[in-house]
């Protein structure tokens, strides 16, 4: 499994330790490496399916492995688990301009993206523990602030981010082009907390 970052109680961080010692209402997480692509690609493949199912669709099914094996290569994708099963995973990058501009490159926050929660550990707090992680390694790296980016029309995920202290910055819009030069327009919601 390799070295555990952190581990998180359901009630307060813990403090940093390199192996899982808590019960199993604890989280640990720890980088992701290539072999375990294909992990992140299944969690992000259930959280897709069941936002399509919802009604919110929010990432494509399945997601595009490139981006996913780039964040395992730089140290910015992430796993999280309890009692030894992997339930969760983040990518936490240190820029972003292509939704912030100017402000993803000013050394303040740590962005987060894909974050996922298997479907039949959801509803525990599994979510708000791996963005309580990102706040603490942001803040372990001088930022201040955590940023992060939600699917406009995704009300329900919007409203889920607000309740966890995250402030509606601006919305962005654009357009992407698949391999095939299909053309697809977008719009995304940027939010932001200060990092407790």
């Amino acid at each position: 499994m390799g070295r555990v970052i952190h581990c998180y109680s359901s009630s307060s961080a813990l403090a940093p330790t390199d192996t899982l010692v808590r019960a199993t209402q604890d989280l640990s997480v720890r980088p992701a490496a290539l072999h375990d692509v294909d992990v992140v690609l299944d969690l992000l493949a259930e959280a897709a399916a069941w936002t399509a199912e919802i009604g919110h669709g929010n990432w494509p099914a399945p997601f595009p492995r490139g981006p996913v094996a780039a964040n395992a290569e730089a140290g910015e994708l992430y796993l999280a688990s309890r009692a030894g099963e992997i339930v969760g995973t983040l990518a936490l990058q240190w820029r972003d301009p292509y939704f912030w501009g100017e402000a993803g490159e000013d050394g303040r926050a740590g962005y987060v993206h894909r974050v996922a929660v298997r479907r039949r550990c959801a509803g525990v707090g599994i979510g708000a523990q791996l963005l309580a992680w990102a706040d603490d390694e942001i803040r372990a790296r001088g930022g201040v602030v955590l940023r992060l980016d939600v699917v406009s029309h995704n009300a329900p995920l919007r409203r889920y981010y607000e309740n966890v202290g995250f402030a509606h910055v601006r919305d962005v819009a654009g357009e992407w082009t698949s391999r095939d030069g299909t053309k697809r327009a977008w719009q995304t919601s940027l939010y932001e907390r200060p990092c407790p």
